[in-house]
């Protein structure tokens, strides 16, 4: 479940421009703040992407951050960014909405990720997100989607 796996302190506003490794830096810095990844999480995304392009830009506005959890994940967590510019990880591929996962293995996210999935697949849902304008509002919005059906 989503509230199990998201705390507000891990919810942030990005109100300026930034190119898109930077983004990923400013995305992922909570988990490393509040210790669910290693430091080095955020340069395994972002060679993951000089590898395989923007893989996590998943629908549009919506880029779902994460890599192997051997790559840096301590515990599984969930930060989230709604930034007020579009950020572009390429010439097609960019997003305001960043939720990043941190899986400590395949399998105990599931739940999350199929309530998750209530947003990716809703352009509403994610275009209401990328609107709100404070954490609380953010954090709600979520709480919401986990106790949909």
């Amino acid at each position: 479940m989503i509230k199990n796996m998201l705390k507000k302190e891990n919810i942030r506003i990005l109100e300026e421009p930034l190119p898109w490794k930077e983004a990923i830096q400013y995305a992922v810095q909570p988990l490393i703040d509040t210790g669910y990844v290693e430091t080095r999480y955020v340069e395994e995304i972002i060679h993951n992407t000089l590898e395989m392009g923007p893989y996590y830009v998943i629908a549009k506005d919506l880029a779902f951050l994460h890599a192997r959890s051997d790559q840096g994940v301590i515990a599984k967590q969930l930060a989230v960014t709604v930034a007020k510019n579009t950020i572009h990880f390429s010439d097609t591929k960019s997003a305001k909405l960043l939720i990043v996962l941190a899986a400590e293995d395949s399998e105990s996210h599931m739940d999350t990720l199929s309530k998750l999935a209530k947003i990716f697949m809703d352009q509403t849902k994610i275009q209401d997100i990328c609107a709100l304008n404070n954490i609380e509002e953010i954090y709600d919005k979520f709480l919401e989607v986990d106790m949909e059906g």
